[in-house]
């Protein structure tokens, strides 16, 4: 177990959820570990799922230990020593801040926005939050499978009742931390901010790009795609030195597909309607337009009949959602105009070319063609991706979109 488990341990445990299990009055009996995620499910970490048995009992806590990827390549890759950083103060300071202001200004049921997991603890290492990220970072959450929640299929996407909750959530999630900006900026600065600070972008995301050259429209469009590719790249370049863009700049969660969302059903026998659900993964969020993620998830995640046919909607149903949302927490709106909006789409498209067609290949990839985390090399990552079948009908959609908007 301690060789699964990057040595967690009973001690370790006890620790992290002395503050829970104080409250309730109980003690770690013991515990056990298993791998949560397949190859190709999850790149950035190390998942676990962790049975507590409490006492007096009997009782299990069912949690998820979020832990380093045990490639080094890997580790250098999310930039661990920020990237653990940021997902923790997402938990601990970003959550409780959007319930604050969520009860302040009274939000209804219905539209109040529970969208991150619950965290039971955490930490940067055992040495304390003021040393290096080491191999003993650990992020403990709730099992959300343990609670019917369950990934949908990254192979052929979301069907429309899918993406409309995720595009009203992801537009409800923006705009309310775009109000605590607003509202509150010495607390925006305290939470958000923390949780949002820089990535650099590394040469690594061109190598993704190289299976492009596979899709029948490369042979005609090549010198449109290789413009946007370099175009988008500079924009990314850009981001870490320029300002955002006011004023819908927010927390961009960044890595929005399929398996970073989680849905709850009604009963386990009917899917095609999800009742809520939960946003995870926030390793490489940062301060910037919220509708990359608008964009990201649509062309990454979505089954390609609802890009054809529902796009429009989606988007305005976006809109929507975010503008409702800022007037709920009694923010002006007049900034957020319509036509702004879809300026912000002009922007999110040239900076989010080069990521969807990075990202695409790791998402299409089947769990037996995909690499195991834990042998991943640095000439892994800098060779051009491995895809699976779904790839080019996907890579195609994208790009043939993406030129009849004229994006590129």
């Amino acid at each position: 177990m301690a060789e699964i488990a990057n040595d967690l341990t009973k001690k370790d445990l006890d620790e992290l959820l002395k503050p829970t299990l104080d409250a309730e009055g109980t003690k770690l009996k013991d515990f056990s570990v298993r791998y949560l995620t397949k190859p190709g499910d999850n790149y950035g970490s190390t998942m676990l799922a962790v049975d507590v048995n409490l006492t007096p009992g009997p009782r299990t806590l069912p949690l998820v230990a979020k832990m380093l990827p045990k490639s080094a390549a890997l580790q250098e890759e999310f930039q661990v020593e920020k990237s653990v950083r940021k997902e923790i103060d997402m938990y601990l300071l970003v959550r409780p801040a959007l319930e604050r202001i969520q009860k302040e200004y009274n939000v209804p049921g219905d539209k109040y926005l529970d969208v991150l997991p619950l965290c039971y603890g955490a930490r940067i290492s055992s040495k304390g939050d003021s040393g290096p990220v080491d191999a003993t970072s650990v992020i403990l959450q709730e099992n959300l499978k343990a609670k019917g929640f369950e990934t949908g299929d990254r192979l052929t996407g979301l069907n429309l009742e899918h993406c409309k909750l995720v595009v009203d959530k992801l537009a409800r999630f923006h705009a309310t931390t775009v109000s605590i900006k607003l509202k509150k900026p010495e607390e925006f600065k305290k939470t958000v901010l923390r949780a949002a600070t820089d990535l650099i972008m590394t040469e690594d995301e061109l190598n993704g790009v190289k299976p492009l050259e596979n899709i029948p429209e490369y042979e005609t469009m090549n010198e449109r795609i290789n413009t946007a590719i370099l175009k988008s790249w500079e924009l990314f370049a850009k981001i870490n030195s320029e300002p955002p863009r006011e004023p819908f700049a927010t927390i961009a969660h960044l890595d929005l597909w399929t398996n970073n969302i989680m849905f709850q059903y009604e009963s386990s026998s009917s899917k095609v309607s999800p009742k809520t659900l939960r946003f995870i993964d926030f390793q490489i969020t940062q301060y910037d337009s919220p509708v990359r993620d608008l964009l990201f998830f649509l062309y990454t995640s979505a089954h390609l009949d609802v890009l054809s046919e529902h796009y429009d909607y989606l988007t305005r149903l976006y809109y929507d959602s975010f503008v409702d949302s800022l007037r709920m927490l009694d923010c002006e709106t007049s900034p957020f105009s319509f036509d702004e909006f879809l300026k912000e789409i002009e922007y999110a498209s040239s900076v989010e070319f080069v990521h969807i067609a990075f990202m695409l290949p790791f998402i299409t990839i089947s769990s037996e063609d995909a690499i195991n985390t834990a042998d991943m090399t640095h000439e892994d990552i800098k060779s051009p991706p491995k895809y699976g079948e779904s790839y080019i009908p996907r890579a195609r959609k994208f790009i043939q979109d993406f030129a009849s908007r004229n994006w590129i």
